[in-house]
C-alpha cells in the first residue's frame, strides 16, 4: 500500500498501524486531544476507559496511517469507508495529527497522499471536516486536490467557545 515517494524519503517513514501499535496510538491521540479539543473527539474518548481502547483496536484494525520519525510516531492519519451501502462510494480521512516537532517538515502531506493512494482503489471521492482556524491543514489538503464544498457553522462547542468546519472532498476522476 505504501508508495515509493513515501519510501523515498530517509527522515520519515510511513506505516499502516495495527493493533500492536495501540500504546503508540494512545498516546499520540491523547496528546492530540489535550492540545487540540476542538479538533479531535469521540464519545468513546468522552467515556474513557474501556469503550475508549475498544475503539482504538477498531480503529486500528482499518486504515491508520503512522509517521515515524527517528523511530518515534510523530504524525498519524486515518482512513474509513461507511459499512452503508449507499456510502460506500465515498471514503473518509479521520484523526490526522502531527507532532509539534513533525510540523512544517511535509509529514501531514506526505500522510495525506499515501491515504490517497489507497483511497482511489476503493473510492471515487473522499470527505473530510477541518476546523476554519487550521490554515496550515487546510492548505495541506487543498495542494492534494481537497476543494471546500460547504461551511458547518458551530460545528464543536467547547464551553462558550463555537468552532465552525470546513466539509471538504477529493473527488477522483473516473
Amino acid at each position: 500500500m505504501i508508495s515509493y515517494a513515501a519510501r523515498a524519503q530517509v527522515d520519515v517513514d510511513i506505516r499502516r498501524l495495527t493493533v500492536d501499535d495501540l500504546d503508540l496510538f494512545r498516546d499520540i491521540r491523547a496528546e492530540a486531544l489535550r492540545t487540540h479539543p476542538q479538533t479531535f473527539f469521540s464519545p468513546e474518548e468522552e467515556e474513557g476507559g474501556e469503550a475508549m481502547m475498544a475503539a482504538y483496536r477498531r480503529w486500528l484494525s482499518g486504515t491508520i496511517l503512522g509517521a515515524f520519525g527517528r523511530g518515534n510516531l510523530i504524525g498519524v492519519a486515518g482512513f474509513y469507508v461507511s459499512p452503508a451501502r449507499r456510502l460506500q462510494h465515498r471514503g473518509h480521512i479521520f484523526t490526522v495529527y502531527v507532532r509539534e516537532d513533525g510540523r512544517g517538515k511535509g509529514v501531514g502531506d506526505r500522510l495525506t497522499k499515501e491515504l490517497l493512494v489507497h483511497a482511489e482503489a476503493c473510492v471515487e471521492q473522499v470527505h473530510l471536516e477541518v476546523l476554519l482556524e487550521a490554515k496550515a491543514a487546510i492548505r495541506t489538503y487543498k495542494r492534494n486536490g481537497f476543494e471546500v464544498y460547504g461551511t458547518d457553522p458551530a460545528a464543536v462547542r467547547i464551553g462558550d467557545a463555537t468552532y465552525d468546519k470546513y466539509l471538504m472532498v477529493r473527488k477522483f476522476t473516473p
